[in-house]
């Protein structure tokens, strides 16, 4: 059974990260999620997979995510992933502040 990944965040790196999940084997990529609706379909249809708009909607889709969004967004995304119990890849930095990462511990 193939890890079911999705990137979310599809722009500079994220398109990267994208084109490589979905030349592994044994990984099945599952999405692309990106608010640029054009961006997600460029890059989901360059991949061979499908595009999202909002991250909610792959959340019991997926085993594992990449973030490549604004450092702003790690924690807000990564928190729902994390909580069911599914890995993330943050971009680094995983926080702006020590503050904002204590609210992941």
């Amino acid at each position: 059974m193939p890890l079911r990944v999705a990137v979310i965040g599809v722009g500079h790196l994220g398109r990267h990260h994208a084109r490589i999940l979905s030349t592994l084997p044994g990984v099945e990529l599952v999405g692309v999620v990106d608010r640029n609706r054009a961006r997600a379909g460029e890059i989901a249809a360059a991949s061979g997979t499908r595009p999202f708009e909002h991250y909610t909607e792959i959340l019991e889709q997926v085993d594992a995510v990449t973030l490549a969004v604004p450092t702003e967004l790690h924690c807000e995304i990564a928190l729902p992933f994390l909580a069911a119990g599914i890995p993330v890849l943050v971009e680094k930095p995983l926080a702006r502040s020590l503050a904002e990462a204590d609210l992941m511990i």
